[in-house]
């Protein structure tokens, strides 16, 4: 099956510079076109069509491209791209979304002696990343409460700054060209003029639309492997403390995507260390404060 990216790539081929299409009644012909990119993450444009017609009208495309099975709108959060998405009130706004489903956060283990649906067995949780979906995401998922130009910002970029806004197009430099004006959901077109037919300008897409979701997905420390993937930022983490000598855990909310995954994660283990645990096959109801969040016990 073709991956998103063999799938851009095909999309961007089919928009080669030469290639024509038709638009308001009008020919144009592509005078330059490429895939944006910039220095460190990505613009919201995934493809950018510069065309011209012989009347010398001019159209600019910055398409953003989503396979039409496409959950996915932000899938790697962190601090600086929260704020882009949202403003200066980003942690206020993923603060009252975690915060809304808090009960299902306090259900859910924290350690994992077996295995249980997709964590595996030796699991402890040092928090939860942050993403935004086109739809719900599992169970600790819900709706996000954005103004419809909160949406758009989303969708669009609008609020990108730096090479994100004004990327590199094949070695050129081109204002606002990071920031996306349409989408294509169409993954299935195979002509220069279908794509064009194709095309949803984002005003529109987000008033067809207007819902976004968040999902928060676990990291965690895999005892048996001794590692866990990566320093994410957290929207919500685990401090993991000693008290009466015992490990537990309390869980924050009010810091979202500050702390990362490394500083929980050791944070952790100089706590299991001192109460003699390697694995959570040491773990028993002795060392721990309460064996509710705690799976296979």
């Amino acid at each position: 099956m073709p991956t998103f990216g063999d799938e851009e790539r095909r999309i961007k081929a089919i928009l080669s510079v030469g290639n024509k299409f038709e638009m308001n009644g009008e020919e144009f012909f592509i005078a330059f076109s490429g895939k944006p990119t910039c220095r460190d993450g990505e613009p919201k444009t995934d493809i950018y069509v510069y065309a011209k017609s012989r009347l010398n009208r001019e159209v600019e495309l910055k398409i953003s491209f989503k396979k039409e099975n496409a959950d996915f709108l932000e899938n790697k959060t962190n601090a600086e791209r929260a704020e882009q998405l949202f403003g200066t009130n980003w942690g206020s706004i993923i603060y009252h979304a975690t915060n809304s489903i808090e009960d299902s956060f306090f259900s859910r283990p924290l350690i994992y002696k077996r295995q249980y649906r997709r964590t595996e067995e030796g699991a402890i949780t040092l928090g939860w990343k942050f993403e935004l979906l086109n739809k719900p995401g599992g169970d600790l998922s819900g709706l996000m409460n954005l103004s419809r130009s909160q949406v758009l910002d989303v969708y669009a970029g609008t609020n990108l700054v730096g090479d994100k806004r004004d990327a590199s197009v094949e070695g050129r430099i081109i204002p606002n060209s990071g920031i996306a004006n349409c989408i294509l959901m169409n993954d299935f077109v195979d002509t220069t003029q279908g794509v064009i037919e194709n095309l949803i300008p984002i005003e529109r897409y987000v008033d067809l639309y207007p819902n976004i979701y968040f999902a928060c997905k676990a990291l965690n420390y895999r005892t048996f492997a001794g590692k866990w993937d990566g320093d994410r930022p957290l929207s919500v983490f685990v401090d993991w403390n000693i008290v009466n000598g015992k490990l537990t855990p309390d869980l924050v909310f009010n810091q979202p995507l500050v702390i990362k995954g490394n500083q929980v994660g050791n944070k952790l283990i100089k706590s299991l260390s001192t109460l003699g645990i390697r694995t959570t096959e040491d773990i028993n109801v002795n060392n721990v404060s309460c064996t509710d969040f705690i799976y296979g016990l």
